[in-house]
This record gives C-alpha cells, sequence and structure tokens, in this order.
C-alpha cells in the first residue's frame, strides 16, 4: 500500500527513470564533497593547534600570546561568511568544480605561506583571512555539485557533505 502510494506521487526513491539514482558519478561526487568539507571542518581544531603556533612565535623571539591567537576562528568565519555569497554566484555562473578548485588553490595557498610566516599579522592575514575567502568558496560549491547529481535528495544530500565539517573538526583535533 505505502509503496504504491509513494510510486502514485512519484517519490524519488521510488522513482526508477534514472532520476536520483546512485550513479558511479553521484557517489564519485558526493565522495569528494564530503572530502572537500573534511579539509574545511579542520578550521575548528584551531584551539588544539593554537598553542603550538603561539609557542612557535614565542621560540623567534615574538611576544605572542593566547589571546591574540583565539581570535584567529572568528575571523575564519567572518571571512567565510562575507564571501560565501560570493562563491554561491560564483557556482551559478560557472561549473562547480571551477570554483572547487579556486577554493582550493586559495586554501592551500593561505596554509602553505602562513605556516612559513615570521609575523603574526602576517599569519593573521594568509590564515585567518585567506583561508576563510576559501572556505566561503568552497562551502557551497560541493552542495551544488551533490544537488546536480541527486536533486530530489537534497537533504540526504546536503547531510552527507556537510557531516565532514564536524568529522574533519574531530579527524583534525586528534592529529593536532
Amino acid at each position: 500500500m505505502i509503496e504504491r502510494d509513494l510510486e502514485r506521487i512519484g517519490h524519488p526513491i521510488r522513482n526508477h527513470s534514472g532520476y536520483d539514482k546512485f550513479t558511479p558519478a553521484a557517489i564519485a561526487t558526493l565522495f569528494g564533497a564530503f572530502s572537500v568539507h573534511l579539509i574545511i571542518g579542520s578550521q575548528y581544531a584551531w584551539g588544539n593547534m593554537a598553542p603550538y603556533i603561539v609557542g612557535y612565535y614565542r621560540d623567534l623571539g615574538i611576544d605572542a600570546n593566547m589571546s591574540e591567537f583565539y581570535l584567529v576562528l572568528p575571523l575564519i568565519v567572518i571571512t567565510s561568511t562575507v564571501f560565501f555569497p560570493i562563491g554561491m554566484c560564483l557556482t551559478d555562473l560557472v561549473n562547480s568544480r571551477y570554483v572547487i578548485l579556486l577554493g582550493g588553490i586559495i586554501v592551500v595557498t593561505a596554509v602553505f605561506y602562513a605556516s612559513r610566516s615570521v609575523s603574526q599579522a602576517m599569519f593573521f592575514v594568509l590564515y585567518a583571512v585567506g583561508f576563510g575567502i576559501g572556505k566561503g568558496f568552497l562551502y557551497p560549491a560541493p552542495l551544488v555539485a551533490g544537488w546536480s547529481h541527486l536533486p530530489g535528495r537534497k537533504g540526504f544530500v546536503s547531510g552527507i557533505i556537510v557531516s565532514g565539517l564536524g568529522i574533519g573538526a574531530l579527524v583534525f583535533g586528534i592529529i593536532a
């Protein structure tokens, strides 16, 4: 009875016309999108990383304290919030894979150069602002890519992809 009702209303779980099927491309997209969110979820491990970075700057002879470095996570969040709509607009203009590529290049470059910074101000600009800009591009684009493969299962797709943020915090919190 329930299955017949689901078929009658065209519920995506029972729709066998090719719409919303888990094709290899859909599965690969979900895995890649989850992985992107896993990486940007590393920002939430900042509390574990900050003492080591403060120690690094103290070893360089720079007067660093934790109260300054606690500003990094809010700066990432604020910057990514500002760049999120830009990332969404870019995703509408071009293919989401190019927006993911751009965001990935920004994040990797910012983190790489921040790791070699000998100035606190430069570290803040590169890590907090650079990572935030990249995250603003990297957050919406994988969701749009996943939705394009499974348009009738947006909630499922969003849940799988965005769970990468939380799992990223767990994984990178342990690693840090």
